[in-house]
Parts: C-alpha cells; structure tokens; sequence
C-alpha cells in the first residue's frame, strides 16, 4: 500500500510539471518586443506595501499597450510568486504609470510576458516539491533509510 500511495504522489507531481511545460509552451511564443505602462490596482500585490509579513503571495501583472495599431489591457501570462513577503516589498518589480518592455505574442497579442518574468515559477515549485515528496516516500518504502 505504502508504495502505491508513492508512486501515485511523484506521479502527481510529474503531471504537475508536465502541465506547466504545456501551459508555459504558449508564452514561448511571445517574443516581439512592446513598450507597456503599468497599470496596477488593488489585486496585483502591491497592498503587501502596507501589510506585514504575508506567506505565498501570488501576483500577476496588469499593462495598458499599443501593438499593430491596436490597444490592450490585460494581465501578463506570467505569475509572481513570493513564499514569504515582507513589508515595504513589492510583489512584482513594477511601479504603476511607468514604461515596462513586454513580449507579446503575434499570433495571440492579447497574450505577453514581462521582462521581469520569474524564472522559478509557482508550478515548477509545486511540481518539483511533490515529485521529491514521492521519491523520497518510495525510498522509504523501500528501505533506504532505515
């Protein structure tokens, strides 16, 4: 039972990291480069300025941007993970009414990335952390450690 229950949670956390590399896939294809203004708002983590200590703050960002003639708003494809965020810190490196590069996606330009995407995401984390959760029950069924 103890080795089913391990090899059902790493392959948890394998489907975790393989759903992130389809979903991350489509921002791949945002590459043409697009001056955005920032534009912010009560839900974008910047509250985290007046607040204390606040544990696994999620943030996405929103810009107002030109592309092809075109106008848009929207929030970023990518996300902002903080585990732990302390006072007086942003949850995204971005000041509202100032001029940011984004990469939007020709095919789809409501879609873009921030210059300041993070590079460890909330899903590598997650999928990672349940993957070694798993190996680590497996190799205590097995004996490993004992």
């Amino acid at each position: 039972m103890g080795v089913a229950i391990a090899v059902a949670v790493t392959f948890l956390g394998c489907l975790i990291l393989f759903v992130d590399a389809i979903a991350t896939r489509k921002t791949d294809f945002c590459q043409a480069e697009t001056p955005a203004e920032y534009v912010g708002g009560p839900s974008d983590g910047r509250s985290g300025q007046e607040r204390g200590l606040r544990l696994f703050v999620l943030a996405v960002p929103e810009f107002r941007y030109t592309y092809e003639g075109k106008k848009y708003q929207g929030k970023s494809a990518n996300v902002f993970f903080h585990p732990v965020l302390r006072k007086g810190v942003l949850a995204v490196p971005f000041l509202p009414g100032k001029t940011y590069r984004i990469y939007v996606n020709p095919a789809q330009p409501t879609m873009y990335v921030t210059s300041g995407e993070q590079r460890f995401a909330f899903m590598h984390l997650l999928g990672c952390s349940v993957s070694a959760a798993g190996i680590l029950l497996l190799m205590a069924t097995m004996g490993f450690f004992g």
